[in-house]
């Protein structure tokens, strides 16, 4: 009897010890979550769609033949500049377009015969170049500097070329550059000479097609881009005879429309940072040139003065814009997490096995999470990832929490 008591009450110790050592846990370790303090930026801006407005002229051909075109769209062109020639037929544009190839073919194979760098029979640094005329390739072709791509190409085709030369893969050009040749030949026998050419009356980019609102938008007359007018927007029908077009202004505008509460945030004369869909340009720099109210005056339109260009937006009639109103960037920290002890603004963070109280300095602030000012070495203050305690109950400095 008395080891069955003694069971009993050993049963009863023991849950009673279980008991208060699980609320131990749940009020002291389980009750504690941590989440890394991380670098953050914030961009508060209105979003809206912005109309571009650039200085256009299109370029005509009235010739008879097929059009074989020496620039690509969203390349540059000089003043008087052959934008493409005119050939009696398909074949013999295509015939041109092989001997361009040729040509440029037989140039690498020059460039490669006269090379005399030593350290090209160093297939390492080959290999290497390699690599950097490859990541130069991709990202220009990621970047929308699509005029550049066929250099890049090149460059890398010769570097891959000069492998083969030190490697012993090819070392004589000799059979090659001579069926290249008579190739070209036989082409430039067979497809006569061009019948004429269309030139650029200016300087610009040539974009190779047009979308009628060449003339319907016009930089002269900034004054008539309301919300209504923009709400109005009609293309032109495109003559048959249009085969691109030339931005020739590098100084050119976007209609944004707003509210006008939005509106209020900016002022005529402002520098603002635009951030755009483009690969090429995702942020341009822009001043607010005017802002056009509706006439119910419950509207309005940013217009933007834009002084850079590429082939990209060259080509581009409308796109997603955020005109950014202010940017913040330090270190995120959840709202629920800030306390206020004696007097100083701060978070808990985890040092060793103890919470440690850290001050921040605010810089914006929502319901949901603050940003505060980056801070990397001084310990009195929140750095870059300690460990934050945004959950816990009864916190303080030194409290034991592992």
């Amino acid at each position: 009897m008395d080891k069955r008591r003694k069971l009993i009450s050993f049963a009863i110790i023991a849950s009673i010890i279980v008991f208060f050592a699980y609320q131990y846990y749940v009020s002291v370790y389980a009750a504690i979550k941590t989440e890394s303090a991380e670098q953050f930026k914030y961009t508060e801006g209105v979003e809206t769609v912005g109309t571009f407005i650039r200085s256009e002229m299109t370029v005509t051909s009235n010739h008879i033949g097929t059009v074989h075109f020496v620039v690509s769209g969203g390349e540059k062109v000089a003043k008087d500049g052959t934008i493409a020639l005119i050939y009696q037929n398909d074949s013999a544009s295509a015939a041109a377009s092989r001997i361009k190839e040729i040509d440029e073919q037989l140039s690498v194979i020059a460039e490669i015969e006269g090379y005399n760098d030593s350290t090209a029979v160093d297939v390492d640094t080959i290999n290497d170049r390699i690599t950097k005329h490859i990541n130069k390739f991709v990202y220009t072709t990621f970047d929308g500097r699509f005029s550049d791509v066929g250099s890049s190409a090149s460059d890398l085709l010769t570097m891959m070329t000069r492998k083969q030369v030190a490697t012993g893969e090819q070392s004589d050009f000799s059979s090659l550059k001579l069926s290249l040749s008579e190739e070209r030949e036989r082409l430039t026998n067979s497809m006569g000479t061009a019948q004429g050419s269309i030139v650029s009356a200016k300087s610009g980019y040539f974009v190779s097609d047009a979308d009628g609102y060449e003339n319907v938008l016009n930089s002269a007359e900034l004054d008539k881009y309301t919300p209504e007018f923009l709400n109005s927007l009609k293309a032109e029908n495109v003559e048959s005879n249009v085969i691109g077009k030339i931005v020739y202004d590098y100084e050119w505008y976007i209609a944004a429309p707003v509210t006008i509460s939005d509106s209020m945030f900016y002022k005529v004369g402002q520098a603002v940072t635009v951030k755009t869909d483009t690969t090429a340009s995702p942020r341009i720099s822009a001043t607010i040139e005017k802002i056009n109210l509706s006439q119910k005056g419950n509207d309005a339109t940013l217009i933007l003065k834009v002084s850079e260009m590429n082939s990209e937006l060259a080509t581009m009639r409308s796109g997603n814009i955020t005109i950014i109103k202010d940017e913040y960037e330090g270190i995120k920290v959840k709202s629920s997490a800030i306390r206020v002890v004696d007097s100083v603004t701060g978070v808990y963070v985890v040092s060793g096995m103890e919470a440690k109280f850290v001050a921040i300095d605010i810089v914006y602030s929502t319901e949901e999470y603050t940003i505060c000012s980056l801070n990397t070495s001084d310990s009195s203050k929140l750095r870059l990832y300690d460990k934050i305690i945004v959950k816990g109950k009864n916190l303080y400095d030194g409290k034991i929490i592992y």
